[in-house]
């Protein structure tokens, strides 16, 4: 690969690591995508650099709020210690890691419908970087998130016992791989019904929903 392309690369593990992405603010988020394209204060952050104004599809992908949702995931990021994150990226690095697995969450940012999706997804990064999630279960939690509802997530929030979510969300969230199913067998609810009341109550098996370990990890680490 010549040098010039390499430089003109996207690279977003460049950004993790790098001082400059302390300098984003919650004020700087909220402004307008025109201003935000142009703004000094991203000028020192890699990602929005050489390779992403060069990029083929970068009039596209700005249209599409691509920028902010890239803005979105590094601000959740900002107060983690520099040295920490240069840490991690480093230990990918050491595992040839970085370039595919870069690639591949760029491409998940890019097409997420809802930047509220982001902000899960650079919550759960910042728990990676820290060491509280591996980066096995981020780069699963990723793609679960990518294929489900935002509101079907966000009923997660705070509801380890799955309160009010009706079976067919149970259904979508257990077929994302959030949920483990089990069949529940009433027959013995209806003996001792029977015994008590005389009467034959009949109540078909039902399924039986309960969070699996990505979705304890998705309720501890993404939402907050």
């Amino acid at each position: 690969m010549s040098k010039d392309k390499k430089k003109n690369q996207i690279d977003i593990f460049k950004s993790v690591k790098s001082s400059a992405i302390n300098e984003l603010t919650p004020e700087l988020l909220e402004t307008g995508l025109d201003f935000l394209i142009e703004s000094e204060a991203l000028k020192d952050i890699p990602v929005f650099g050489i390779g992403f104004k060069s990029y083929t599809l970068y009039k596209k992908i700005t249209e599409s709020f691509f920028t902010r949702k890239l803005l979105k995931f590094l601000f959740e990021l900002t107060d983690v210690p520099q040295a920490k994150r240069e840490e991690f990226i480093a230990e990918l690095e050491s595992k040839n890691e970085t370039k595919k697995a870069g690639e591949k969450l760029l491409i998940t940012l890019n097409r997420l419908n809802d930047v509220d999706k982001v902000t899960i997804i650079g919550k759960l990064f910042k728990k990676t970087i820290l060491g509280k999630i591996t980066f096995d279960n981020f780069k699963r939690l990723t793609y679960i998130i990518d294929n489900t509802y935002l509101e079907d997530l966000e009923l997660l929030k705070d509801n380890e016992y799955l309160r009010n979510i009706n079976d067919e969300i149970k259904s979508n969230l257990y077929q994302v791989g959030l949920l483990n199913q089990s069949i529940k067998d009433n027959r013995e609810h209806e003996e001792y019904k029977f015994k008590q009341t005389g009467r034959r109550e009949i109540n078909p098996a039902s399924f039986e929903y309960k969070l699996n370990s990505y979705g304890r990890i998705l309720i501890e680490n993404g939402f907050n």
